[in-house]
């Protein structure tokens, strides 16, 4: 009889705190058949566009881009943190990205998103009609620039738990790398310019 001996996996619970404010870009629209998707491109078809046009198709943009739900309202896909972690290991600690994929995990898919001024936000449309919640910049497109509007928060946390193998990254290292993308990678769009973060251990 052949016995196969099981690492013990271990836990960790932290907290992700804001340093400065994060954009948000939910690339759904990037499918051709998602309906912000469908209804974009019946305004960007147009040969010449309204007024009306462009403010339909700012709305369209911020509303597409925000990660929302109506159990958690807007919040964090935890992905990032597992992108994050991966991309960072090789570089700090020299784990390779399919190591850290097979020896950490994310204890779910999505964590609500804490941030100045939730209680003004209930739908999408709060988000897009109100500017304290998006940021336009203008961005290179070819030979022009062009104005791209993006959810934006201020003052912003979210919470996460983490089960690991010790055997393959142990919890100090695991901090340290979560601390590193923290300071120095950011989550959301645009980083590390924006979506800078602290970390905070809650165990």
């Amino acid at each position: 009889m052949a016995f196969f001996w099981v690492n013990e996996m271990e836990n960790i619970k932290f907290k992700i705190n804001g340093a400065g404010s994060m954009l948000m870009n939910n690339p759904q629209s990037v499918d051709p058949f998602n309906n912000y998707a469908k209804a974009k491109k019946v305004i960007t078809s147009k040969r010449s566009k309204t007024e009306e046009d462009l403010f339909e198709l700012q709305r369209l943009d911020i509303e597409s881009k925000v990660y929302i739900n109506d159990i958690l309202g807007v919040y964090i896909p935890t992905s990032w943190i597992m992108a994050a972690l991966a991309q960072a290991s090789f570089k700090k600690v020299k784990i390779a990205k399919k190591e850290i994929r097979a020896g950490v995990f994310v204890d779910s898919t999505k964590e609500k998103l804490y941030y100045r001024d939730s209680d003004k936000v209930k739908t999408k449309t709060d988000i897009s009609g109100n500017p304290d919640f998006y940021h336009t910049m203008l961005l290179k497109q070819g030979q022009v620039k062009i104005a791209k509007s993006t959810p934006i928060f201020h003052d912003w946390s979210f919470n996460c738990s983490l089960t690991f193998d010790p055997s393959v990254i142990d919890r100090s290292t695991l901090i340290n790398i979560l601390q590193y993308c923290c300071n120095y990678g950011g989550f959301g769009d645009f980083r590390p310019t924006f979506g800078r973060a602290d970390l905070e251990i809650l165990d």
